[in-house]
């Protein structure tokens, strides 16, 4: 049965339809083989639970670039460029991008709405007491020395916003290291990485303002795997403030900016 279903599933893609369907929709043993595929491809950044990690939460049911089976068969082959989500065309047989998808769709929670914290209160503490706009854009509005935050609520975990916020060294995103430059007349200058390697540095500084060095111009640059967002969060907020900004957090899907 499982056998025909594949043969079903490849004759329909070869066929070039352009809305495939999902022919393992619903089968709890398919969702139970998805889940073996799902652990060898797919946990290094979503969990061994899918409950996200260094990629989104998968267990929440909201996804990053549709919600349609084809919307995640498309995702999970082809990739979607600018992200860090790779195309699996290559590895997966699409049988078991199937079968991942019924594992997703088993374990989907669509409790989005009863994350704790209020949405509105969240996002007063991050434009103000939090003063994360400093660094941070969403919706264009904003600072560039930390990451676009505009579709963070997709593109990460709750753990991962919530330790992010709490302890912002935990993981440093690529790019975004700590780069420490001594100018020639001793001053010394720090920093967002920008560009590093043995030619030349580039960084940004709290400021906003874009500095580029060739290593000949410069006594030394240091780059450290640590982030310059202030680390005393958790001192800062109330343990109710930090629902509140979570919440606003996870809120930023994307779309368009509010009016």
């Amino acid at each position: 049965m499982l056998y025909r279903l594949a043969i079903c599933a490849l004759a329909c893609a070869a066929a070039g339809a352009q809305t495939r369907t999902n022919p393992f929709a619903g089968s709890p043993e398919v969702a139970e083989s998805g889940r073996a595929v799902f652990r060898v491809y797919c946990t290094p950044c979503h969990g061994i639970r899918a409950q996200g990690g260094h990629g989104p939460d998968l267990t929440r049911g909201v996804y990053s670039h549709g919600g349609s089976d084809d919307d995640l068969f498309r995702t999970i082959a082809d990739g979607v460029a600018g992200t860090e989500m790779p195309e699996f065309k290559g590895d997966i047989n699409e049988a078991d991008i199937w079968r991942i998808i019924v594992f997703l769709r088993s374990i989907a929670r669509h409790d989005a709405a009863g994350i704790p914290g209020d949405r509105a209160r969240g996002e007063a503490l991050f434009w103000g007491k939090g003063a994360c706009g400093q660094c941070h854009q969403v919706h264009a509005k904003g600072g560039h020395l930390g990451p676009d935050l505009t579709r963070i609520g997709v593109e990460r975990s709750l753990a991962y916003l919530r330790e992010s916020v709490i302890d912002p060294n935990a993981r440093v995103e690529d790019g975004y290291a700590t780069v420490t430059v001594i100018r020639l007349d001793g001053t010394r200058l720090v920093g967002v990485e920008r560009g590093f390697d043995n030619f030349s540095v580039q960084l940004m500084d709290a400021g906003g303002y874009y500095y580029s060095f060739l290593r000949t111009g410069i006594k030394s640059a240091r780059r450290e795997f640590r982030s310059l967002m202030p680390d005393n969060y958790g001192r800062l907020f109330q343990p109710a403030q930090l629902d509140d900004l979570i919440a606003y957090l996870t809120s930023l899907r994307g779309g368009e900016a509010p009016q």
